[in-house]
């Protein structure tokens, strides 16, 4: 099992903050090198504003781990700003960073639609990185199985129900490799749709229904009423990709041909 830190003289460094800052930073290059396409200043991406979607990400993806676990952070408050010891919830990753988005893009006079189209690509591709922070700490892995890509995960970290399985589905490597395929499938899509919004729209669609579908195998997300939250959030992200690809499909194109 790979350690989640280690110390370098007084200084504890940890894994999954460190993978989670990898994401961003190769979202950021990628975003940065294509910003030219969709006419939006390079400059943008060494502003002190471009802060604001990366931490109301990181607070919107803490929020949605919080309340997915709060039956122990209501007797553990202080844990919830731990985060250095994991739990981020995508859904609210994406809410969090598209409302600082449009927070950014308001301050600074930018297309809103041509700047999510922007970064799609990226936050695939930092998923993808991302995910790997979960085979790290251990968490976000499917139900037992015996397939030969199985994955040992510690007593500690085993759900109750399933305390004497010690193989486990890797959901998060599930997700990750499909988060890879999505983020070449934008890049490709990228160079033939036009209109604002659509590239993003394809993201909504493709990822809101991976996730619907690896929660099929997920034991560990949040219920509400016998329903997965994240499955009823991935309906309405398919919703409203669909709405971005059709409402924009005649809109005039920011992107550069």
């Amino acid at each position: 099992m790979i350690q989640p830190q280690f110390n370098i003289g007084p200084i504890t460094f940890h894994l999954y903050g460190f993978i989670i800052a990898l994401g961003a930073v190769t979202g950021w290059v990628i975003a940065k090198k294509r910003a030219k396409y969709y006419k939006i200043p390079e400059k943008i991406f060494d502003d002190y504003f471009l802060l604001i979607p990366l931490i109301l990400a990181v607070v919107g993806a803490r929020i949605y781990h919080v309340l997915d676990y709060w039956d122990f952070y209501k007797t553990n408050f202080l844990q919830v700003f731990y985060i250095q010891n994991g739990g981020l919830g995508l859904w609210g990753a994406i809410a969090g960073g598209i409302l600082g988005l449009f927070l950014l893009c308001t301050v600074k006079k930018i297309n809103f639609l041509a700047s999510l189209d922007l970064i799609a690509p990226s936050f695939a591709l930092a998923q993808a990185i991302g995910r790997i922070g979960n085979y790290i700490n251990q968490e976000g892995f499917g139900p037992p199985t015996n397939l030969p890509w199985k994955i040992f995960i510690e007593p500690q970290n085993r759900p109750l129900s399933f305390i004497t399985s010690s193989y486990f589905h890797p959901t998060f490597f599930y997700e990750a490799s499909l988060d890879l395929i999505i983020f070449a499938s934008l890049l490709y899509f990228s160079k033939k749709v036009k209109g604002n919004g659509r590239i993003f729209g394809t993201y909504l669609i493709l990822y809101s229904t991976i996730r619907f579908f690896i929660e099929l195998l997920r034991i560990d997300t949040w219920v509400l009423g016998g329903v997965k939250v994240a499955q009823v959030i991935s309906i309405f992200g398919i919703i409203a990709g669909i709405y971005l690809l059709i409402a924009k499909s005649k809109t005039k194109p920011s992107r550069l041909t």
